[in-house]
């Protein structure tokens, strides 16, 4: 048995980098005053609820792991490489994007294509149907979340995006 798996050690990585910007966050300074939202609320919030998350899916990952039969005789995968390089190009993508396209269009490309290359590899569904349901579910959220991130940072933080 192999107790660090790819998710493993995928998990320990955000969970690193999400514990980093949770520091880093701490330098930024907090609202003035009693109901004033400052620059260090909304990141710093978005990264707890961060943490609090990939610690429970690490839970379930090193607890599904040590469930798991011993299997000696099992390859490596590249599969979990391929999704990582996958994500980091569209992160590279869309930071390259951001401006030429708007915070919009690239915002809800880049949580779309995320969420479909993220199903794929995770949990691919096994038929034209669950595709159907994964596109129209991936185009909701990316619509949602981006929608939402604008409102937050245009109206709640008064920033404007090009």
């Amino acid at each position: 048995m192999r107790l660090l798996s790819g998710r493993i050690v995928f998990d320990l990585a955000l969970l690193a980098g999400a514990a980093w910007g949770l520091w880093q966050s701490q330098s930024l300074p907090p609202g003035y005053g009693g109901g004033d939202i400052g620059p260090g609320d909304f990141p710093r919030a978005v990264l707890v609820l961060g943490v609090i998350a990939l610690l429970a899916v690490l839970r379930q990952d090193v607890s599904a792991a040590l469930r798991r039969a011993p299997d000696v005789d099992t390859p490596p995968h590249l599969q979990g490489t391929f999704a990582a390089l996958l994500i980091s190009a569209l992160l590279i993508a869309y930071v390259l994007l951001l401006e030429p396209l708007g915070f919009l269009a690239a915002t809800g490309a880049f949580l779309f294509f995320g969420i479909l290359a993220c199903s794929r590899f995770l949990d691919p569904p096994d038929s034209v149907a669950a595709w159907r349901r994964t596109l129209l579910g991936a185009a909701l959220v990316a619509t949602v979340a981006t929608g939402l991130s604008f409102f937050v940072f245009t109206y709640g933080f008064g920033l404007i995006f090009p």
